[in-house]
């Protein structure tokens, strides 16, 4: 996982609104979020190999009608600010008559930070010869 997608999880899951990765086996009572990469946005491809990838993922806040919405978006939007800076917008809100529940969709990108494997030796130098005794 991408470093930036990491420190995000840990920053969404230190306030006061309960947040999993890629969604809930039970939904909890009264506001909550999912945060989850959902795929490769971009690579700088070099040498037959990727060199950097970003990572689109986004973060859904969903709350009851009578909910002060106004603090749990502003502290989602606090920290994405604190930990991706400006690589992130807010993307829809609505209300969802299934479940009724609002629903707020922001969108990230992360770079992946990992260093690439490098590619084999295609003329590796030959072993020394081991020095003996004859």
């Amino acid at each position: 996982m991408p470093s930036e997608y990491e420190a995000l999880v840990a920053a969404l899951k230190l306030t006061d609104i309960p947040f999993a990765e890629y969604g809930w086996k039970t939904r909890p009572e009264g506001a909550y979020g999912v945060v989850q990469l959902d795929f490769e946005a971009g690579s700088l491809d070099g040498d037959g190999e990727k060199l950097e990838r970003s990572w689109e993922g986004s973060i859904d806040l969903y709350y009851p009608k009578l909910t002060d919405r106004d603090d749990l978006i502003e502290a989602i939007e606090e920290t994405l600010a604190a930990v991706l800076g400006n690589s992130w917008y807010l993307n829809s809100t609505q209300y969802e008559q299934g479940t009724g529940l609002f629903h707020v969709e922001w969108v990230f990108e992360v770079l992946d930070n990992q260093e690439p494997e490098p590619a084999p030796d295609p003329d590796p130098e030959p072993e020394p010869e081991p020095e003996g005794d004859e």
